[in-house]
């Protein structure tokens, strides 16, 4: 081609660029530049096939007619052509590069002169009309939102998760805007291409302007030019960078037209606006149960009105729980859980959720209209995952070891062992949130990322099918072990909430670690570690169950633990005998898992867990009825504390539970004294400290204490003020062990003595709770003893028998401390509905425990118990000076509250022949109690003296 024997007669006009070849003459606006001679003859050849890739040889062939030149030339040439051509408004290149091919002029081009092509009147194409879809279910409230934005931006890309229904809202938006455009609206599916290059192609296309311009730009912004329309176009993802640079293209050559995108990630262009579209909302775990609550959350109706509306089905009641489990299961991703819709009736709601549980494969579309990427869920994945370059794609793979959220911190410590730097690293994991591969959210200490379940599942896979898996699992299993090492250090020192806020996100990975580590692999002595370093998490989440349980296998892998050091099997031994303290049996077992325990602590020199050990075994002491036993064993824990006088938290532990055991030895009035001034003393810094290393918070433990000594002791306020104190505290801090600790230990008892039923109900209520929330069986038998206690108080007879049976495991259990107090109210109640011989019998019962655990706290309540049966009996001296001895009793040992309830029974006894006598028992006693809180004792007592005093009255006005 003789490249100056043709002179064409036009003008090129791009940009603000104009180049006239028959001059030889290129200018920015109005100013020329200046540039060789061969490199614009390179520019007139490809403008004169803009749009089209014109091949190397052709290009020197056209610059340099007849001479040989290196290719290298070329490229100069090029290279100045780009450089002048830099000023373009987009920042686009003008001239792409074709790999091993040539160059191609990319940039929107007029032309004007010569043989030019006239513009096209514009005509939709047949894609360009909105594909047709059924009701839009759930998505309002991002419409609304998005004509907001669409307001003040005119590039806008809603982004989003395989399947989340980004297509679907884009589409209903337009809809929703019939009269904003003048010109209507474009609906362009760039899914159906492969290659970038035909993305102006497939617009014009659609715009109805294909065919009739080599350079396809140049058509569009001709065919729109002067028009207002709204273009739609539709997965941008594979094709992100060219859907970019001509949608800035064209906005800024149209003012008139607007451009939604829908992609996976963000086009980045200038001027646009993301709308991140989230996944439909659905029930929590403990939602969803009914079709009232499971309703108002959009995935569940979209899945109920799809499975009718496609398939006739109708959805019962008892669907409701399952249906709302398979849309958790699906992440309120809309395919997803129409592909699920799509399988009734053939399959019930409960059958398919057993089968998503194992496999997304069950959700295959039913419909062939249906495009092939959205046939099934794992299909839309593929379609993202393979767009992944080869990094992204492994570190996909890799993230799936995660069973929940995580940190950048947390993929950098698995990612170890794949050899990429951390920028490298942290690259990929941005890379893959902005492709919606992972969701992200942002808390206190920062950004953290999750994989969808389905997500997940598909990553899983391809981690297996590339081998891939083992190296992964060892490597989360590693960097967790180091994780919870810190953790068990930090917890000395860091605050609890800061603390538990940081490890309790991680508590399903730690769970899948210890799993994989103590399975088949060869790395159980990593799990025994793991395990160990755990303890601290399980105690403070009041996981008493689970904690024991893993425990416990760790304890039985014996080659792994002779590679572990001493202290690890120490911590193993003691949190195995501390779950035996919770458990339904405390038997021998645990009386020797403490001792060994303490005694490996002994032997390393571990102070910490020898206080533990310690303590463990006073507790243990007490609960099994073995009171002076516990106040021996406290008295050593107290001398080690001597030695030990920074640690006062120790000290204040050990001191708690001694006082509660010279407390039910009977010492009422020492106890109640001494817990008031350790309540005092730890009134301020106990509400920052943990729990893990005594079982419960201590601050809630000094105060269900105290609130059980004070109202034995008469100081009603006091009891109020620390049993409040005591389940706030545990409620906020959301640990369950110490609100159950706080309901079984003193607010029920407290209830019942007040007479509150409905108080006293919601205790129940509360306590039941958390033992179905948490396993801690010890506590099982106490919460049914109460639920007699109650039913009896509101006239139900049925509740003597709900007593008796709990009584009876009480026992079995050798959960023995209280146990003749609990007799002593199952014989009051047996004996008030008649059941005469159990009461006997219970009252026998509890005398003889009190006798043999040496717990004579509630001796004055025998006591008064069995005068009323001798009452009963007629025997009414054997009674009054039983009366008088359970009262005697009470004010020795500094129990005015039982007291009260022996005294007011005597001067109940008394008034039938001595009136002035029982007022005058009564009076004082009565008038240590004021009315600032409900007690029916207290109202049983002063109503007792108003009788009295009336009957006197009536008395004197007779004999005057």
């Amino acid at each position: 081609m003789e490249r100056s024997g043709r002179l064409d007669g036009k003008t090129y006009c791009f940009g603000d660029y104009r180049f006239i070849p028959d001059r030889q003459l290129l200018t920015l606006g109005e100013k020329p530049l200046r540039i060789g001679a061969r490199a614009l003859d390179l520019l007139h050849l490809l403008v004169i096939h803009a749009g089209e890739v014109v091949g190397k040889d052709k290009l020197i062939r056209y610059a340099w007619p007849a001479t040989f030149v290196h290719e290298s030339n070329l490229k100069v040439n090029i290279a100045a052509l780009r450089r002048a051509l830099s000023g373009t408004a987009s920042g686009l290149s003008c001239i792409a590069t074709v790999s091993g091919r040539g160059y191609r002029f990319v940039a929107p081009l007029r032309v004007y002169g010569g043989d030019q092509h006239p513009p096209l009147e514009t005509r939709k194409a047949a894609g360009s009309e909105l594909p047709l879809q059924t009701e839009v279910v759930g998505r309002d409230r991002a419409i609304a939102d998005l004509v907001a934005k669409l307001s003040e931006c005119r590039i806008l890309t809603i982004a989003g998760p395989a399947g989340v229904g980004k297509t679907t809202v884009a589409v209903r938006l337009a809809q929703s805007l019939p009269d904003r455009f003048r010109d209507g609206v474009c609906f362009v599916d760039l899914a159906a291409i492969g290659d970038p290059q035909l993305v102006d192609a497939t617009i014009a296309a659609s715009l109805g302007a294909g065919g009739k311009w080599t350079n396809m730009l140049a058509g569009i912004v001709e065919t729109l030019r002067d028009r207002e329309m709204l273009l739609i176009l539709d997965n941008c993802e594979h094709v992100l960078s060219t859907a970019s640079a001509i949608t800035e293209h064209l906005t800024l050559a149209l003012p008139g037209l607007y451009v939604i995108a829908t992609s996976r990630e963000p086009l980045r262009a200038r001027s646009e606006s993301v709308y991140r579209l989230s996944p439909l909302r659905y029930p929590d775990e403990q939602g969803g149960e009914n079709r009232t609550e499971a309703m108002a959350f959009p995935a569940v109706e979209l899945f109920v009105k799809r499975a009718h509306a496609a398939y006739g089905y109708r959805v019962d009641d008892a669907d409701f729980p399952a249906i709302s489990a398979i849309c958790r299961r699906l992440d309120g991703i809309a395919l997803a859980i129409e592909l699920a819709a799509s399988r009734l009736p053939a399959l019930k709601p409960p059958a398919l959720l057993d089968l998503l549980k194992d496999s997304f494969t069950p959700l295959v579309a039913r419909s062939g209209g249906t495009p092939h990427r959205h046939q099934t869920l794992l299909a839309t994945l593929d379609w993202s995952y393979q767009l992944l370059s080869k990094d992204e794609a492994r570190l996909l793979r890799l993230l799936s070891v995660f069973s929940t959220s995580f940190s950048l911190a947390d993929v950098i410590g698995v990612a170890g062992h794949i050899d990429r730097s951390i920028e490298e690293i942290a690259m990929c994991t941005e890379s893959l949130a902005a492709k919606s591969l992972l969701s992200t959210t942002h808390d206190a200490s920062g950004t953290r990322y999750r994989l969808l379940d389905s997500t997940r599942s598909f990553a899983g896979e391809r981690l297996e099918t590339a081998g891939e898996a083992v190296d992964a699992q060892s490597s989360h299993a590693h960097y967790l072990l180091r994780l919870f090492e810190q953790a068990e250090a930090e917890w000395y020192w860091r605050p609890r909430k800061e603390w538990t806020a940081s490890y309790e996100p991680r508590t399903n990975d730690l769970r899948k670690a210890i799993d994989w580590a103590m399975g088949d692999s060869l790395e159980h002595e990593v799990g025994v570690r793991l395990t160990s370093a755990a303890i601290p998490l399980w105690d403070e989440l009041s996981m008493v169950a689970e904690s024991r349980r893993r425990v416990e296998r760790a304890l039985q892998c014996v080659e792994a633990l002779s590679r572990c050091e001493p202290a690890v099997k120490m911590k193993l031994i003691a949190s195995y005998a501390s779950g035996l303290n919770f458990s339904d049996r405390l038997g021998p077992e645990a009386d020797s898992a403490w001792m060994e325990a303490n005694q490996l602590a002994r032997q390393i020199d571990n102070v910490d867990y020898q206080f533990r050990t310690l303590w463990g075994v006073g507790i243990l002491q007490s609960f099994t009825g073995r009171h002076r036993q516990a106040i021996a064993t406290l008295a050593q824990f107290a001398k080690l504390a001597t030695g030990q006088r920074d640690d006062r938290q120790a000290a204040a532990e050990g001191e708690r539970v001694r006082l509660m055991a010279v407390f039910y030895c009977g010492d009422v009035r020492h106890a109640n004294d001494d817990l008031k001034r350790l309540a005092r003393d730890y009134a301020a810094t106990e509400k920052q400290s943990g729990v893990a290393r005594f079982q419960m918070d201590r601050f809630v433990s000094i105060r269900v204490a105290l609130a059980m000594t004070a109202w034995v002791a008469g100081d009603r306020g006091e009891a109020a003020a620390a049993l409040r104190d005591a389940l706030e505290h545990s409620v906020a801090h959301d640990h369950l062990v110490s609100h159950s600790n706080a309901l079984a230990q003193a607010a029920l008892p407290i209830a019942l003595w007040s007479g509150e039923s409905e108080i006293a109900r919601q205790h129940v209520a509360a306590l039941a709770r958390n033992l179905t929330l948490r396993e801690i069986a010890i506590w099982q038998p106490v919460c049914r003893f109460y639920k007699g206690a109650l039913a009896c108080m509101e006239g139900d007879a049925e509740g003597v028998g709900t007593m008796r049976q709990a009584t009876e495991q009480l026992i079995a259990n050798n959960f023995l401390v209280r146990v003749p107090f609990y007799l002593s109210i199952l014989a009051e109640a047996a004996l008030r509905y008649g059941h005469i011989a159990l009461a006997r019998d219970s009252l026998s019962a509890a005398f003889d425990r009190a006798d043999r655990q040496g717990e004579h706290w509630s001796r004055p309540e025998l006591l008064r118990v069995r005068g009323l049966l001798q009452r009963l009996d007629g025997d009414l001296a054997g009674a009054s000076e039983t009366l008088l001895l359970a009262a005697e009793t009470a004010r020795e040992s500094g129990a005015l509250f039982f007291r009260l309830r022996a005294s007011t029974s005597l001067a109940e006894l008394w008034a039938e022949t001595d009136r002035q006598a029982a007022a005058e028992l009564l009076s004082p006693v009565c008038a240590e109690f004021d009315d600032a809180l409900p007690c029916a004792s207290v109202t049983e007592a002063r109503r007792l003296l108003d009788v009295l005093a009336r009957q006197d009255e009536v008395a004197r006005k007779g004999l005057s």
